[in-house]
């Protein structure tokens, strides 16, 4: 049995707390109680309660379920068409352009309109089972629709599902050639362009070789008959007509590049070719962040805080303090032996240490490294989200992602136009000093070349007419001869119908199904049990019903006998009940105590009777044990006695109080049981006939314990309740539910019952221990634990 003993915290907590169940009786309890945040302990409630019916119910849900998903499945199936980029070249390598990055290109013009509408439109496409219904064709086709990269850069993987296999194949290739169709027609359209544009520049330096070629005609038939080659020939002797040669080849360049982007700038001024491609969905490119490497004093701090070092530390340090006071005390010589055991338990627990440590650190390292990564990726995640803008922002929805696109690339676009403008500046700018250098040669070449000079630099402007009218048709033919090859991207593989579907069996839609299903049972009770508001914890009695008072808390009393450990911790969570009573202040003068609950069920019969027995032991005074109970009573089978005459016979007056009660059990506890029942409790059970009942047992015993029936299905406790000097509501855990002891209370209050206050009962023996502690006592000569 567990001892009356409470330490003097004990003694100023429960008196607290009995004095404020003192202030119950004058405070109102009609307020609603306030609502309160979601406990999660009640899905464990739930489950427990529920799980006998929701358990099977779920399966049977579940398996409709899976039976409802298996019958509508329909196997759908995936043909993929494999395109590349086409590399390939005539005789000219860099004239045509070639597609680097496919997915990153191109994949954003499968989805457009100009690529889907054909496929729409076609009226034998309709037809497949994914574009029947007109009002959803399109979204449909987008849906089934996915672009992908095929391993490389240069390589794309275009699919599509439907749940006709065949359809599948026929969809994937028609999309396909609407893509293709509309890439040749780009590319045709910027040839023609170019051709188009490179034609007036043709024409223009053809006109200036004609004109040249008449020039050196004339300069011809005027020095027929003359010879004189002997000055131009010291000059080319002294390396001027090399100087000549070499700025002559310069600017015929530089005429030729000129040309060439003044039918590029046509090109690029004209928009015409250059249409805005909307990008594919890409992660923001995250700035560069440095992964901090764990220090040494971070590995060293860990590993003190490891459990097993600081385990071995500690029982080092106790140790050594042991040896300490021993050397202090002069205990050494008295027991030298153990003082020589702990000299050895401390220097084994050093050499693990050292061990010990050594693992640790391993660990301590994985696990900072583990954390630096963790952090590393977390500054990563944080600096992409700081260089994102507010204009940035609106790329959630699709038309604000392709706005910010198209301002970037026509950023992008004026940016290459200042760039080409730079260029072009440059190169005129070097062609007006190297046309002014040449002047000068030339001017100093007739000056002492005579008409000899002069023909010679008419003949020299004409090669220089020539090779750029040259350099400007070998272009126009290399993009001719380059134009007749395949389109920038070409099929690898086309389209077949698959031979099996993208899956047999629906395994994800089936399992959220069947676990869906098998769920809702459970919500219902979860819903029902959110509904009744029982009561999980202690402090809900406090904070949730009518601000009731918690006396004491009663752990669960075991179903078996061998439980030794589990009655133990039951009869001691009662005797700290009955200390809390009889130490407070507003209630230890209390003789007379009834035990009452809101319904059935709810601990009141198992705690009247222990508490009885506790007092009776506490005090060593008889203590009379009342069964109240007239309609279900328990108390004679708790203790194993007859029914005898009991209460009910006492109240009828049909015996007398002394011949009623059974007093088998010995000196410390007599029982009144309920006796057999032959008329309404209404009838017997009254405040004048229960006042004179316990005025007349009080008189033989100090103490009266009455085990009452249900308030709210019996109402003749609340005439019990009334006549006793201190009453207790018993409240089950995860049984008695918030409303129920709420109108208990309202009851026996307006009743003019004493309330004590609640008894919190059904604790388990762990949670039991885990809230006050486990302190084992020994009887004497039993040992010492």
């Amino acid at each position: 049995m567990v001892s009356n003993v409470n330490d003097a915290g004990s003694r100023d907590l429960m008196g607290q707390s009995g004095q404020r169940g003192g202030q119950m009786s004058t405070r109102s309890r009609s307020a609603t109680p306030a609502p309160s945040a979601f406990d999660p302990w009640i899905l464990w409630v739930t489950v427990r309660r529920c799980w006998f019916w929701a358990l099977p119910l779920g399966v049977v849900l579940a398996g409709i379920a899976a039976f409802v998903v298996i019958q509508r499945f329909v196997p759908r199936y995936r043909a993929v068409h494999l395109l590349a980029a086409n590399e390939d070249y005539v005789v000219f390598r860099d004239v045509m352009p070639t597609i680097d990055d496919m997915s990153a290109t191109e994949k954003a013009l499968f989805f457009n309109s100009i690529v889907l509408d054909p496929v729409l439109a076609d009226s034998e496409l309709r037809k497949v089972p994914s574009l029947s219904n007109p009002e959803s064709a399109e979204g449909s086709l987008r849906k089934n629709l996915r672009v992908t990269n095929g391993g490389t850069r240069r390589h794309l993987v275009v699919s599509y599902v439907d749940t006709d296999p065949v359809a599948a194949a026929t969809v994937c290739n028609a999309i396909v050639d609407s893509y293709l169709r509309q890439r040749d027609t780009f590319d045709t359209t910027r040839i023609a362009n170019l051709e188009r544009w490179l034609d007036p520049e043709i024409r223009r330096w053809h006109q200036e070789v004609e004109d040249r070629q008449r020039s050196v005609q004339k300069l011809s038939q005027q020095m027929f008959g003359y010879a004189p080659d002997e000055k131009v020939g010291r000059l080319e002797d002294q390396g001027n007509m090399s100087l000549m040669t070499g700025l002559r080849t310069q600017i015929s360049d530089l005429n030729v590049q000129l040309a060439l982007d003044d039918a590029a700038k046509a090109e690029f001024d004209s928009g015409k070719g250059q249409e805005f491609v909307p990008p594919a969905d890409e992660p923001l490119a995250v700035p560069l962040v440095l992964r901090r490497a764990p220090s040494e004093a971070d590995i060293e701090q860990s590993i003190a805080y490891d459990p097993a070092v600081a385990d071995l530390t500690s029982s080092i340090s106790r140790y050594k303090a042991i040896a300490t006071q021993m050397e202090d005390s002069d205990l050494v010589r008295i027991r030298r032996e153990y003082y020589q055991e702990i000299q050895a338990k401390r220097d084994t627990a050093m050499a693990a240490l050292e061990s010990t440590r050594t693992s640790a650190r391993e660990r301590v390292v994985v696990k900072l490294n583990q954390r630096a990564d963790a952090e590393f990726e977390r500054e990563k995640v944080a600096a992409q989200e700081a260089m994102v803008s507010m204009g940035e922002r609106l790329e959630n929805t699709r038309d604000a992602r392709m706005l910010v696109a198209k301002s970037k690339w026509e950023a992008g676009q004026k940016q290459k136009a200042l760039l080409k403008q730079q260029e072009r500046k440059e190169m005129v700018s070097r062609l007006s000093v190297l046309q002014n250098q040449y002047d000068e040669e030339r001017a100093r070449m007739e000056q002492f070349g005579g008409a000899t000079a002069e023909l010679q630099f008419a003949q020299q402007e004409l090669d220089i007419a020539n090779n750029v009218l040259t350099r400007l048709r070998e272009r126009v033919a290399a993009i001719r001869t380059e134009s007749r090859q395949d389109g920038a991207v070409r099929t690898l593989a086309t389209a077949e119908p698959p031979k099996g579907p993208v899956e047999t069996i629906p395994t994800k839609q089936l399992s959220m199904a069947s676990l869906g299903a098998f769920c809702v049972p459970f919500l219902f009770g979860l819903l029902w049990e959110l509904k009744v508001q029982r009561v999980t914890d202690s402090s809900k009695m406090e904070t949730g019903i009518a601000l009731a008072p918690v006396v004491g808390e009663i752990a669960k009393l075991p179903t078996s006998n061998r439980n030794g450990s589990g009655r133990r911790i039951f009869e001691e969570s009662v005797d700290s009940l009955r200390a809390n009573l009889f130490l407070n202040a507003d209630t230890k003068q209390t003789r007379s105590i009834a035990v009452c609950s809101s319904m059935s069920g709810e601990g009141k019969s198992s705690v009247a009777s222990q508490l009885a027995l506790s007092i009776a032991k506490a005090t060593g005074q008889t203590v009379l044990l009342i069964d109240a109970d007239l309609r279900y009573p328990d108390q004679h089978e708790i203790f194993g006695l007859d029914m005898g005459p009991g209460l009910s016979s006492v109240l009828a007056q049909t015996s007398t109080l002394e011949a009623a009660i059974d007093t088998s059990l010995g000196g410390l506890l007599h029982v009144l049981p309920a006796g057999r029942l032959d008329r309404s409790p209404h009838r017997l059970i009254s405040a004048s006939s229960m006042h004179d009942l316990i005025d007349a047992a009080l008189e033989k015993y100090s103490f009266v314990v009455l085990d009452t029936a249900p308030v709210l299905s019996a109402s003749e406790s609340l005439a019990v309740a009334a006549s006793v000097d201190a009453t207790l509501v018993c409240v089950m855990r995860d049984v008695s539910r918030m409303d129920s002891v709420s109108r208990s209370l309202r009851r026996l209050e307006a009743a003019g019952a004493n309330i004590a206050g609640t008894v919190f009962s059904g604790v388990t023996a762990s949670q039991y221990n885990y809230r006050y502690g486990s302190y084992h006592y020994a009887l004497a000569g039993a040992g010492h634990e």
